[in-house]
């Protein structure tokens, strides 16, 4: 699970914690970086001024409460701070590159300490998550902890940043190494246009499809799976039933050559036929974007009317569902790298996970996920009993909002329930409800919104082992 970077600035009182704060946060800045700074105090302070109209709604049960002026706003929350801290990291995840803690000692932070004589011992001495001491009045280090001068601003914010840096990464597995690449950027940051540097991107190439020779649809897709991608779009469009009706899939060309891998050659199995006129029927154009899934159809009811209804059940435990984001943060290799693409993943019944895709197209990662479980059999015509769907896909999870088209794919690959990051849209419930699919949004930090068919959702209790 991925959040902001944090440490914490711990010292004795006097020792210049806020001096040496107020002169790294500028340094970093300059380097492009987004850095939040909190203030920890082991006193107890009112969070707001008594009597005042803030104070009185945190006493009268405030979960936030807010301050807003002109200058800004001001959130607070009644959590403490192991509790309110590690959860803000994760949810701003993303927007942050750094957050820097003002005291707490005792916290689970890594800690930079400063340190002066006149004061008590060195903090570092006894706590070994001190990684450096700034000071100017020791000539050696009371433990492992690096000395910095106070007065090199630059040194102290190398030294924060290269104890903060990430392990270096693990090379991408050759598939997914296809769907990034490097491009020059330069960053403003507030006050300067910062020198030009390698940044990672996502890629997006076209990726046209045929069948026996014949052009069926061109999408813009990320690189990699394309057979996963290809399979899952004729299941989407209906156009196969499930892994016995493909031969062969394959890349048109020779490596090498000029647009080699941007050409996938479908052959049906022998007595198959692929008929790609209802498709073409109902489309304006061929051309679909790694944004689109529905636009260039003729009309919703050509959708709707090949999404026949699932039947009920399974049961599962609604913490299946709010984890079930998590696990694609846990799968987004190239995200991490890029910001630039989305996900999506299958899991069973007990929120293991059956597949896992990245692309710059929501439509295409879900795509890929379904092509997957198609190749490797999982979908299946008619709906096993619940008892034997502890490895059959149950759960579509993916990034971003949940429109009509991913509600549609699920359906589509009978998957019954989906979890998305972020919102749905109103063809997306209307359809998850006539289509009998358990909906959920808004699926973050262990809670959701549930917006058709909760009954698939028991009551959090432990399941009991059948007897013999």
């Amino acid at each position: 699970m991925s959040r902001v970077p944090a440490l914490s600035i711990v010292g004795w009182s006097g020792a210049g914690k806020t001096t040496l704060l107020t002169r790294l946060l500028p340094e970093l800045a300059s380097r492009g970086l987004r850095v939040a700074a909190v203030k920890h105090s082991s006193d107890t302070h009112p969070l707001h001024r008594g009597g005042s109209d803030t104070a009185r709604f945190q006493e009268a049960g405030a979960c936030l409460t807010g301050f807003a002026t002109p200058q800004g706003v001001q959130l607070t929350t009644g959590t403490a701070p192991t509790e309110a801290l590690p959860e803000l990291l994760i949810r701003l995840a993303g927007t942050l590159d750094l957050a820097l803690v003002e005291g707490w000692k005792d916290g689970p932070l890594p800690k930079l300490e400063v340190w002066r004589e006149g004061l008590g011992p060195p903090l570092a001495s006894s706590r070994p998550e001190v990684f450096a001491l700034v000071t100017d009045a020791l000539v050696s280090s009371p433990s492992a902890a690096r000395l910095l001068s106070p007065v090199d601003t630059r040194a102290i914010a190398d030294a924060l940043l290269e104890h903060l840096r990430p392990p270096r990464r693990a090379p991408l597995p050759p598939q997914d190494a296809r769907g990034v690449a490097s491009r020059p950027v330069r960053r403003w940051n507030g006050a300067t246009l910062l020198p030009a540097e390698d940044d990672t991107i996502a890629v997006e190439e076209p990726l046209e499809l045929r069948v026996n020779g014949e052009a069926l649809a061109t999408t813009m897709r990320t690189p990699g799976h394309d057979r996963e991608l290809a399979v899952g779009f004729l299941l989407a469009e209906g156009l196969i039933r499930s892994a016995d009706d493909l031969g062969t899939l394959s890349h048109c060309g020779r490596p090498g050559e000029e647009g080699w891998g941007n050409v996938l050659e479908v052959t049906p199995a022998p007595g198959v036929v692929i008929d790609p006129d209802p498709l073409k029927a109902t489309r304006r154009g061929t051309l679909t974007t790694s944004a689109c899934g529905v636009c260039g159809r003729r009309s919703v009811e050509d959708l709707l009317s090949r999404c026949t209804p699932l039947p009920p059940g399974p049961r599962l435990s609604p913490e299946v569902v709010a984890r079930a984001t998590e696990r694609l943060r846990d799968v987004q290799r190239n995200f991490a790298r890029t910001g630039g693409v989305h996900a999506a993943a299958a899991l069973d019944a007990d929120g293991q996970l059956l597949a896992s895709f990245e692309d710059v197209g929501r439509h295409n990662a879900v795509d890929k996920v379904v092509g997957a479980l198609v190749l490797a059999r999982a979908p299946r015509a008619s709906p096993a009993p619940p008892v034997a769907l502890t490895r059959q896909p149950v759960l579509l999870a993916v990034s971003g909002r949940v429109s009509f088209e991913i509600v549609q794919k699920a359906v589509m690959a009978r998957i019954p329930v989906i979890a998305g990051v972020s919102a749905a849209s109103t063809l997306a419930i209307d359809l998850a409800l006539r289509s009998h699919v358990t909906l959920a949004t808004f699926v973050r930090n262990g809670r959701f919104n549930v917006h058709t068919h909760p009954e698939r959702l028991e009551s959090a209790q432990p399941r009991e082992t059948p007897g013999p």
